[in-house]
């Protein structure tokens, strides 16, 4: 178990925070930008199984992308998490505080309630008896209701994890080498926009660096802390899929 106070705070980056970063901002980004573990599990897929991930008229990619995207967040995280325990350091020494959510939990529980609800009469509401193949609001957004109760874990699951890894982790470690946390953004900019897929055109990017800005930027006013707060919002924002059409 972490400690709820530092004891102290290495001057330079020990092994287990290089390589915590070095996952989190260049293996992670890499690997999943490139597409690198499918391209392993190609040779393995039958014809069959190749067309129906392909099909744009089934939900088999769907699936295949945000269970990935489940596996490779998660993963990334344990190299955090691994990091602080070996370091003897609390989560407070990246600027979050988990207790703040405990303090709360009956508002997040019955948002919880709400979310869970909207993802069994959404489809209904949107859709009638037919569902669609593509959700109309984005090609991540999900469409049944199995989707939409499975979105809220990946909203949960990229709120906690992509502001741990690249907000508090990140600007946290990398001050130790470069002071002015301005000139860590772009590091951590171009590390979160790899995370979304491999980038293709301005249009695609944009969004991304403007939410990856979005986060990163009131994470630094605020002293590189309340990273609560950044990751409470991210929830909002990727959970608000659930109501989507």
């Amino acid at each position: 178990m972490l400690l709820t106070n530092d004891k102290t705070k290495p001057a330079k980056i020990d092994r287990f925070t290089l390589l915590a970063l070095i996952v989190a901002l260049i293996v992670y980004p890499l690997l999943y930008s490139t597409d690198f573990f499918f391209s392993l599990l190609l040779p393995l897929l039958s014809e069959e199984s190749l067309r129906s991930l392909l099909d744009e008229n089934t939900r088999v990619e769907w699936w295949y992308l945000h269970i990935s995207n489940f596996f490779f967040h998660w993963i990334a995280f344990v190299f955090v998490w691994l990091a602080l325990v070996k370091n003897n350091q609390s989560w407070s020494s990246i600027g979050v505080n988990w207790r703040w959510f405990d303090t709360y939990r009956p508002w997040f529980l019955v948002l919880l309630v709400f979310l869970i609800a909207s993802a069994l009469v959404m489809p209904g509401i949107h859709y009638g008896e037919q569902i669609p193949t593509k959700s109309q609001t984005h090609f991540i957004g999900p469409v049944s209701t199995l989707e939409r109760l499975f979105m809220i874990i990946t909203a949960l699951t990229a709120a906690v994890t992509e502001e741990v890894l690249f907000r508090g982790f990140a600007f946290t470690r990398l001050k130790r080498w470069i002071a002015n946390p301005w000139l860590i953004l772009p590091i951590t900019l171009v590390s979160f926009v790899l995370i979304h897929g491999e980038p293709r055109s301005l249009e695609q990017v944009l969004p991304l660096i403007l939410g990856g800005l979005a986060f990163a930027i009131p994470f630094i006013l605020m002293g590189l802390k309340r990273l609560e707060l950044i990751i409470l919002i991210h929830f909002f924002i990727d959970a608000g899929l659930v109501l989507a059409p």
